[in-house]
């Protein structure tokens, strides 16, 4: 059953009655297969190599570690396979002597042949769909093993390795290089195999033509020498064509993201000149690159032809003597050799290198830096204590607590801007407001208690889970409720709590879907508030022992802001660990600790009312947090009064749009069933050199190409014929003759060399067309 996929009867019915097939209709995969079990496999392996070569790890070793002798063993099959696919011109060639004029062959031989050629298709189809088969599981098993990798990697990623690694790279890899790990794997077995090809084409050659074969074996090792340099070359063109589409993605990724500020002040010229400009070189060398793709292409499809032309032309040249029998044998074979030996040889060699450079890319991402933990930052959760050998068993508490003794932390290893003697504890309960001028370094100590700085002196504790609120909302193409359950399970009751809390309630009275509001790609469709108090409500539903809050209070007017502050922070987390950067001095006499930083350094800790008697320059500080908050009040005011007027121009028509996007379900997709339409191609047909041009042209050039081809190989075969009916005196035999052969076995010398010549001239010609 496995061997003939009758298995998939049932889904393919399945989808002809119903039209389209949906992810339920699919068979559950087996747990070997599943994504999380093949990245699991592969990530042991590179990690296994990062260990035993640590200076220099091998992308590649890994990989085949966990492909295993799978890969070769499937290749296997290619053996009876390819042997199969000689013997059946052979037995084709012993076949056609049977219905040749005066066949001295039995019937039983010709039916025994007959039976034994349908039997040879049969098994090599068998053959063929198991190879492809079992070599595309482990092709897919690799790429969906690589993306896994990739994925876990980016939640690995330190913020200083995200700085120097776009995510318009991170796609390139995920769309581009991960697919050349899948390629590579279909032709790589040829590269053993071609070799043990050519020597059974060499040893049948010699058996029929004898000297005549050294001229398919020359131009064949000829092809063979050429191909390394054309992969240098293709190999060197695309690793250029990668590097500026890296950078093409890179800066187009940039444009989408700021949209808004690219229209606000008018660049959309500018950028669309320098995207033009990296597209022009991008296309400059995929011309260049196509060029020799073109080259090559022709070298090999031209193959057989120009082995023809050699080999008939030296048989010509020699006067002998051959037959239809040998020219279909000699075409047969030489279609073969082009075929594994040119054709699937020169792909293996293409996929390899090709996967070389994605391989290496590969490597180089994942060797970037990781936010990793080490003994002097731990955190540990409530919910799951751990024993770590190399921390003292006695200090690992179930409650949770956060242990600060900060003595330096810096971003890079030589950076002049560091935080310095930072020294505090927080338990449950606690609130810790952080203050301090702009700059003064009050994200960069969340982020050093996340783990994010890993150039530090000191030690940090974080006992529990924790969870952090940055400063930039976060929201991902989906809805509210998906962006704040994170995959997490739905719970009504927290739900609600939770959005009443964050005041989302009233944003989902006015939105005609609620909670199931689709917000689009980056939460387009939701404003900064909002997304803020999405990105706040997400993280009360994890449920955290520890809060970590950077500045989530300023991106909300002042109504808004006093009730997330009352509702979330200190009634909501009223258990927890909160710790919180803030601007907002109206909440600071609410706080257990103030934490006041000062060009890196905490300068001063207390309650309000401690910091107020010890000193004036908390009082200071305060005076100047209020007054840049004003400022930036009135440049927010006058920022809306600007666009308040440009909004009264066209307030008209944003109406008739709202009205008609309330018509329209946001939480609904439209997708498209059936074939492409043939208004695509006309399209891009118009998009080209025209739609009536353009059909003629391909007309005329395929047209043009099938009728040489068939009409040279129609020549070759009378010319054969012709050399057959010549030479029907060496035989005691005598057939029936036509005019035409009869014409040919009376020529004399003369006219027979004539008109032997005038074939190989006409044939000549044909191919050089």
């Amino acid at each position: 059953m496995f061997v003939s996929y009758i298995w998939l009867s049932a889904l393919i019915t399945k989808s002809h009655k119903q039209g389209t097939l949906h992810l339920d209709d699919l068979y559950d995969l087996p747990a070997h297969l599943e994504s999380t079990s093949l990245t699991d496999k592969l990530e042991a392996n590179w990690i296994d190599e990062i260990r035993q070569c640590p200076q220099n790890p091998n992308l590649i070793r890994a990989t085949l570690r966990t492909v295993g002798w799978k890969l070769f063993l499937i290749g296997l099959l290619l053996i009876p396979f390819e042997l199969l696919n000689v013997i059946q011109p052979l037995l084709v060639i012993y076949l056609i002597r049977f219905f040749e004029p005066c066949s001295t062959m039995f019937s039983w031989q010709a039916w025994l042949t007959a039976s034994a050629v349908i039997l040879s298709l049969f098994c090599m189809n068998l053959l063929f769909h198991q190879y492809v088969y079992h070599i595309q599981m482990c092709a897919i098993q690799m790429r969906v093993a690589y993306s896994g990798l990739i994925f876990r990697k980016v939640l690995r990623l330190s913020s200083h390795a995200m700085n120097n690694f776009s995510s318009g790279q991170i796609t390139n890899l995920l769309a581009n290089d991960v697919q050349k790990a899948e390629v590579v794997q279909y032709c790589l077995n040829y590269l053993w195999i071609a070799p043990l090809q050519i020597i059974i084409v060499i040893f049948l050659l010699w058996h029929f033509v004898k000297y005549i074969a050294f001229i398919a074996v020359g131009y064949t090792l000829l092809l063979l020498l050429i191909q390394p340099l054309f992969s240098r070359l293709f190999l060197h063109l695309r690793t250029e064509i990668l590097k500026i589409t890296d950078e093409r993605v890179k800066i187009m990724s940039e444009i989408i993201k700021s949209m808004r500020i690219v229209k606000m002040y008018c660049w959309e010229s500018a950028f669309e000149r320098k995207i033009r400009h990296i597209r022009t070189r991008e296309v400059m060398k995929t011309t260049l690159f196509m060029m020799f793709t073109c080259i090559e292409t022709v070298l090999s499809n031209s193959y057989i032809n120009i082995i023809f032309l050699m080999m008939y032309g030296a048989m010509w040249t020699f006067n002998i003597k051959f037959d239809t029998g040998l020219f279909t044998l000699l075409y047969v074979l030489l279609n073969y050799t082009r075929q594994c030996c040119i054709t699937f040889f020169n792909f293996a060699i293409h996929d390899v290198l090709n996967y070389i450079a994605a391989q290496k890319r590969i490597r180089t991402f994942l060797l970037l830096d990781e936010s990793e933990r080490d003994n002097r930052l731990l955190s540990i959760s409530s919910k799951d204590i751990v024993a770590i050998d190399t921390i003292d068993k006695n200090s690992i508490k179930r409650t949770s607590e956060v242990i600060c003794n900060l003595k330096q932390a810096h971003w890079e290893k030589n950076e002049k801007f560091s935080l310095r003697n930072i020294l505090f504890d927080a338990h449950p309960g606690d609130l810790i407001c952080i203050i301090g001028p702009v700059g003064s370094g009050k994200s960069s100590l969340l982020q050093t208690l996340t783990g994010e700085i890993t150039y530090f002196d000191g030690k940090v504790r974080l006992y529990g889970s924790f969870c952090y609120v940055p400063q930039e909302s976060w929201i991902f193409s989906s809805s509210i409720k998906s962006n704040i359950l994170f995959g997490k399970e739905y719970n009504h009751r927290l739900f609600q709590r939770i959005i009443h809390a964050t005041a989302l309630n009233i944003d989902f009275v006015q939105l005609s879907h609620g909670a199931n509001t689709l917000v689009g790609d980056q939460g387009v469709m939701l404003s900064g508030g909002q997304k803020a108090r999405v990105n706040m409500a997400r993280a009360l539903y994890r449920d955290a022992d520890i809060y970590l809050l950077d500045d989530p209070l300023s991106a909300v007017d002042a109504k808004v802001s006093k009730h997330l502050f009352e509702q979330s922070i200190k009634k909501y987390l009223h258990n927890k660990i909160c710790i919180l950067v803030t601007h907002q001095i109206q909440f600071l006499q609410d706080a257990t600790k103030i934490i006041v930083l000062d060009n890196g350094e905490m300068i001063q800790m207390g309650t309000y009312e401690e910091l107020l008697m010890s000193s004036s320059t908390f009082a200071q500080l305060l005076e100047d947090i209020n007054q840049h908050e004003q400022e930036q009040e009135q440049q927010s005011v006058s920022l809306s009064n600007q666009r308040s007027t440009v909004g009264s121009i066209s307030s008209e028509k944003e109406n008739a749009d709202e009205e008609d996007m309330n018509l329209l379900p946001k939480n609904l997709e439209t997708k498209q069933e059936g074939t492409v339409n043939w208004k695509v191609y006309i399209s891009y047909l118009q998009a080209g050199i025209g739609v009536i041009s353009g059909i003629l042209l391909i007309i005329i050039i395929f047209g043009s190409q099938q009728v040489i081809s068939i009409y040279s190989n129609w020549w070759l075969a009378a010319w054969s014929n012709d050399e057959s009916h010549r030479h029907q005196n060496s035989t005691n035999c005598m057939s029936i003759r036509d005019n035409k052969t009869d014409t040919i076995y009376r020529m004399n010398d003369i006219e027979w060399n004539t008109h032997r010549n005038r074939r190989f001239y006409i044939f000549s010609s044909q191919l050089n067309e």
